[in-house]
């Protein structure tokens, strides 16, 4: 099992936090020199989704993740895992990461984090392991900080992303995507890794901030065209509305179907 950790060079201390977290599970790792969106030039790509132009930020960290899978596709592993440098992991995490006999062999994809957001996934796990189920994703759930894959499923994400037309997460993780179908995408439950911004919602994050707050947010934000405050108010009534249907049918789902609606808890 290849494990790989995105680290910028001008970033040392996310490093060290990775460092710690994964001395106390007892696992080693290592780390790629992310692709630096101050620096160099990068062509200007258009977010098919957003309509927008996507940020040197975006553009990077997409391009970093294509790194690690061309990686895995040259280290003659059989799998992997990509992480970014602002994830916290569970307990129990080690297994996960020490070997890939716990990986399913349905699965070309396993997404190990959760972004605390409502998604799809099958009811009945494909696999299981210390308490934890492995079950087919069905629905949106962005966040790349940490996911498996094997090394077949990687040679077809970089051949897929040879046009970046969108940030890395909906590439990998929205059904919408190409490449989901063909990755066979499936979550680990509960998650086994989480993102600090998104921990710091569930509990108090000892130390410094910096080693998980966003990056590319506010630089994402200068690429969107600002709202009047009518279109503003427009928007969120629109998601809500959004918002408060897919609730409606994913609770009919969880009731009727084989698919659970809900959250993906982090353990």
């Amino acid at each position: 099992m290849l494990v790989l950790v995105i680290n910028l060079d001008r970033a040392p201390e996310r490093l060290a936090h990775m460092e710690r977290e994964f001395a106390r599970i007892g696992v080693a790792f290592t780390r790629l020199a992310a692709t630096d969106g101050q620096a160099g030039d990068f062509d200007s790509h258009v977010n098919a989704l957003e309509g927008r132009r996507l940020s040197r930020g975006e553009t990077a960290c997409f391009t970093s993740h294509r790194r690690c899978w061309q990686a895995l596709v040259e280290s003659g592993e059989s799998h992997g895992v990509v992480l970014e440098d602002d994830v916290f992991l569970g307990e129990g995490a080690a297994p996960f990461f020490r070997g890939a006999d716990w990986f399913p062999k349905q699965a070309g994809l396993v997404k190990l984090e959760t972004y605390l957001a409502p998604t799809f996934i099958a009811k009945a796990p494909v696999a299981t392991l210390d308490g934890r189920g492995v079950h087919v994703l069905t629905g949106k759930h962005l966040g790349a900080g940490a996911y498996a894959l094997d090394a077949v499923t990687a040679r077809m994400l970089v051949e897929a992303s040879a046009t970046i037309d969108r940030q890395v997460d909906d590439f990998l993780f929205d059904p919408q995507g190409k490449p989901f179908a063909r990755a066979r995408v499936h979550q680990l439950v509960p998650a086994v890794a989480i993102q600090g911004l998104k921990l710091a919602k569930l509990r108090r994050v000892d130390g410094d901030a910096r080693t998980y707050e966003s990056q590319l947010y506010e630089e994402r934000l200068t690429t969107r065209q600002k709202l009047g405050a009518l279109a503003k108010i427009r928007r969120e009534v629109v998601s809500g509305v959004a918002k408060g249907a897919i609730a409606i049918a994913g609770r009919t789902r969880t009731l009727f179907g084989a698919t659970r609606w809900g959250r993906i808890p982090f353990r």
